[in-house]
């Protein structure tokens, strides 16, 4: 008897050890340096700071050129394309800055800057907090928002408006449709159709 309890305490001393062993060093590599680390940005926030940049204001002027250039053709056909080009850009800048929707097209613009940035803070991978689909919990995820909206170079202030961006939830894509002012619009100036 005398033996199995020993044999007993020892088996619990042993586990005792081991698990400490084993927290110690899941604890010492979850602290380690060699931790992966990886950038996120809030997206919403990034196209609201884009749509405060020069970068934006040179993106409308093309657009402008062009739709004003259609307008002179007369040609109804022609308009009413860009019109609809025109609403569809709008909803698709809406579900950027209002749902989750891709920024990719705008982070196109900044990409070569993206590695100094990743650099800096030390990160592997740099994308949108909504595209991170799951982390494993050894990953540390480093917010770049602030850097990111910075490399765009907004001529406003936007902290105001983008710390209220980041406070709400998105709306979901599937919620959000095309405004019915946008509509009302097109059927006014081409007729219902």
């Amino acid at each position: 008897m005398k033996k199995s309890i020993k044999g007993l305490m020892l088996i619990c001393i042993t586990v005792l050890i081991s698990a400490s062993v084993f927290q110690a060093t899941d604890s010492f590599a979850q602290n380690s340096p060699n931790r992966m680390k990886i950038g996120v940005y809030d997206s919403r926030v990034v196209v609201f700071a884009w749509s405060r940049s020069n970068y934006f204001k040179e993106h409308f002027e093309k657009i402008r050129q062009h739709s004003d250039s259609v307008i002179k053709t007369n040609d109804t056909l022609k308009i009413k394309e860009v019109s609809i080009q025109a609403m569809s850009y709008q909803h698709l800048l809406h579900q950027m800055v209002f749902s989750n929707g891709s920024a990719a097209g705008i982070m196109e613009l900044v990409k070569d800057k993206l590695p100094d940035v990743a650099k800096e803070a030390g990160v592997k991978i740099v994308l949108s907090k909504y595209e991170l689909s799951y982390q494993d919990p050894s990953v540390e995820i480093v917010d770049l928002t602030p850097q990111v909206c910075q490399l765009f170079k907004p001529t406003e202030n936007i902290d105001k408006m983008a710390d209220g961006i980041k406070k709400s939830q998105p709306i979901p894509l599937d919620k959000l449709s095309i405004e019915a002012e946008m509509i009302e619009a097109y059927c006014n100036r081409f007729g219902k159709k």
